[in-house]
């Protein structure tokens, strides 16, 4: 165990211590000639996993009589666009709900790379319209098994209790993109993003900075709803906190971590300061 995490545990062992949207282009329903279909992609929420699973809305304006979806990998996809169109029409699946201004969901699940929704609308003439979004599901790889420590305080301890095992992973796309894979339990997963800064512990060890985004549990605290963390530097709207003053997250080659984080509820703080992961 590196000396930085070993007397910031020590330390603190002895004291006792949401929703997005994406409007694709397209065209308000009712103010075109054509059919025409629009995308609405957000992100949904549990029990569906964000890294892999999406919501659209497909809203059609009043030349639309009928439309058609398809998903598939986008480097599977090689014809032109009228082609394209065509073959979504007789090999794609067909919205049941759209005939005329009106809107149909979608829930996508279990997409694994990137991928392109494509949605074509027919019009009474034959007339087709396509639209499209993407979608790039997140891969991960296990980088080391081992125990996360609650360490904030004795309110983060009856919370989350005072530690759980799971995985550190990194992203398969994005190797300065981390997890600790359900950490609060499935489907809610820590995720933190590496920074190219690196600094070195009193014991000359060097460790890499990195950053904690606002993310969520499914835990309550009392009566002031689900709780969501953040590291200081979120927190307090200062990206200098994260590497001075004390507030840094760093990981270490051996996968350990320190840290720095924020546990709160929407009426304020529970606590702050240091979490620690120790690789089996």
């Amino acid at each position: 165990m590196k000396n930085k995490i070993y007397r910031l545990f020590i330390a603190f062992f002895a004291i006792g211590f949401m929703t997005s949207c994406n409007e694709e282009l397209g065209t308000v329903p009712g103010n075109d000639s054509n059919p025409v279909a629009t995308i609405y992609q957000y992100t949904p929420s549990t029990p569906y996993n964000s890294d892999n699973d999406i919501f659209i809305r497909v809203a059609a304006n009043n030349k639309t009589v009928e439309a058609y979806y398809m998903v598939e990998k986008t480097a599977d996809i090689t014809m032109s666009e009228k082609d394209y169109m065509d073959y979504v029409v007789a090999n794609g699946i067909k919205l049941t709900d759209i005939s005329g201004e009106s809107t149909a969901n979608i829930t996508l699940t279990g997409l694994y790379g990137p991928y392109t929704i494509t949605i074509v609308a027919v019009g009474n003439n034959g007339t087709k319209t396509s639209a499209k979004t993407t979608f790039t599901g997140l891969e991960w790889t296990d980088m080391a098994t081992g125990t996360y420590y609650f360490e904030v305080n004795a309110n983060t301890q009856k919370i989350f209790g005072e530690s759980a095992p799971t995985v550190l992973q990194m992203c398969t796309s994005n190797d300065k993109l981390y997890r600790f894979k359900d950490l609060f339990g499935a489907g809610y997963s820590m995720k933190f993003n590496l920074l190219d800064l690196t600094d070195k512990d009193e014991d000359g060890d060097e460790y890499t900075f990195f950053r904690i985004p606002v993310g969520s549990t499914p835990f309550t605290y009392g009566t002031y709803g689900l709780v969501s963390y953040r590291d200081v530097g979120y927190w307090q709207g200062n990206d200098s906190f994260i590497t001075s003053g004390g507030y840094e997250s760093g990981i270490y080659e051996d996968y350990s971590c320190f840290i720095c984080i924020q546990y709160f509820v929407s009426a304020g703080s529970i606590g702050y300061g240091y979490d620690y992961f120790i690789p089996n």
